[in-house]
């Protein structure tokens, strides 16, 4: 497992490298343009939206896991048992460092005292997620992402089909958070913004068997 952990970190490290320079470019544009006054602007929108933005980023390194980077280590003789938990590795990690992004960008209008700190707070957050939320968010979409590559692999069309279903899916989730975000304890906003979270935990595990028995099944083509 050692071994195929360390191959997908090659990856990793790249991946995680690009999301961390998008960042960096949008928080220099975002102070550069003035959207800490006000100013509306791309920098304002690729701001607001990051949280999002990541969570795309995700879902297509995730889909690379379970594809090309399976296939080429597969053909270079790695167990795919062990292929299957260094995934989970990298996941954890991808999903880790996404957390610390998020909370760090979401921390920086309050900070430095940019106007309109209640709604960057709501978007940073996509609609009201806590802490722990965020991160199982990114766990739900980067499993949905592997299985979608698996799936594509052998079936085009059904690969096609879910991974519009996870679009979809994903806007759709997003939107009601947004909905949401005002929403007090007991009321039927907060309940479906809770309904949402066990969601994604019913999608993680999901997806993690479907996972294990595709892997496990794998044909290096």
């Amino acid at each position: 497992m050692v071994k195929s952990f360390k191959y997908l970190l090659q990856f990793a490290w790249i991946n995680l490298g690009a999301i961390l320079g998008f960042a960096a470019i949008v928080i220099a544009g975002a102070y550069l343009t003035g959207v800490p006054q006000g100013a509306n602007n791309l920098f304002r929108t690729y701001f607001g939206t990051f949280p999002l933005l990541t969570l795309i980023m995700l879902f297509l390194f995730s889909y690379a896991l379970c594809t090309s980077n399976l296939n080429l280590a597969l053909s270079f003789g790695a167990r795919r048992r062990d292929f299957f938990f260094a995934i989970q590795g990298v996941l954890l990690l991808y999903a880790g460092v996404c957390w610390a992004l998020q909370a760090v960008m979401s921390a920086i209008p309050d900070l430095f005292a940019w106007t309109s700190v209640d709604r960057w707070s709501i978007l940073m957050s996509l609609g009201g997620l806590t802490n722990w939320q965020y991160p199982l968010a990114c766990l739900a979409i980067m499993t949905l992402g592997c299985l979608c590559g698996l799936l594509y692999v052998r079936s085009k069309g059904w690969g096609v089909l879910l991974i519009i279903f996870t679009i979809l899916g994903g806007i759709a989730a997003t939107m009601v958070l947004l909905i949401c975000s005002d929403s007090q304890p007991g009321t039927p906003g907060a309940l479906t913004a809770t309904i949402l979270t066990y969601g994604a935990v019913a999608v993680i595990a999901v997806c993690e068997l479907l996972i294990w028995r595709t892997v496990h099944r794998f044909v290096v083509r």
